[in-house]
């Protein structure tokens, strides 16, 4: 497997850590037991931060190079890069539930439940789908020479919690996954 394949693995790893981390908080939540607001918001937070605006992009990236290659098969790779278009809005209209929620407004628990349960499985599809089908087709068509002008183009965007910490932004999360 190519090397930034490897790394976008390695993102997937960290961001379902993140997800279930999310997905736990939000089973307290709905069992009536104590539920972290902060966290959960520096959740989104997280995500909207480094999936959304460096691991996705360079995913796009990737996928458009890949287009020129990809024949019929480059339905996947405009469905992926049009769903991570999607993503950025569910995640922004999550957090924003999330915070409106802590700042004492009003939305329905069901609702919350709702939007935040099917944000975390369409996180979870997008993931799979990427590794069982476009990670392949990827390494299959993809040249040396495709992939370092890839690598020249490639934005730069370290991870703020896995890779390059950022203790003042993420705390509540670092300090969360240092106490697991």
């Amino acid at each position: 497997m190519h090397r930034l394949l490897e790394k976008l693995t390695r993102d997937h790893r960290n961001l379902e850590r993140v997800l279930d981390l999310l997905s736990s908080q939000l089973d307290r939540l709905f069992a009536g037991e104590e539920s972290d607001f902060d966290l959960k918001v520096e959740l989104m937070e997280y995500i909207e931060t480094f999936a959304d605006q460096g691991h996705h992009p360079l995913e796009d990236l990737i996928y458009g190079v890949a287009l020129e290659r990809a024949g019929d098969r480059r339905e996947l790779l405009e469905r992926l890069s049009q769903q991570h278009q999607d993503l950025v809005q569910l995640t922004r209209q999550f957090r924003r539930s999330l915070e409106n929620v802590l700042q004492d407004g009003m939305m329905p628990r069901a609702e919350l439940e709702t939007q935040g349960r099917e944000y975390i499985a369409l996180q979870r599809q997008h993931i799979a789908l990427e590794e069982d089908e476009a990670f392949p087709l990827l390494e299959e068509i993809l040249t040396e020479e495709d992939w370092s002008r890839i690598a020249r183009r490639m934005p730069s965007h370290d991870d703020p919690v896995f890779e390059t910490p950022d203790q003042v932004r993420f705390h509540t999360l670092m300090d969360y996954l240092a106490s697991e």
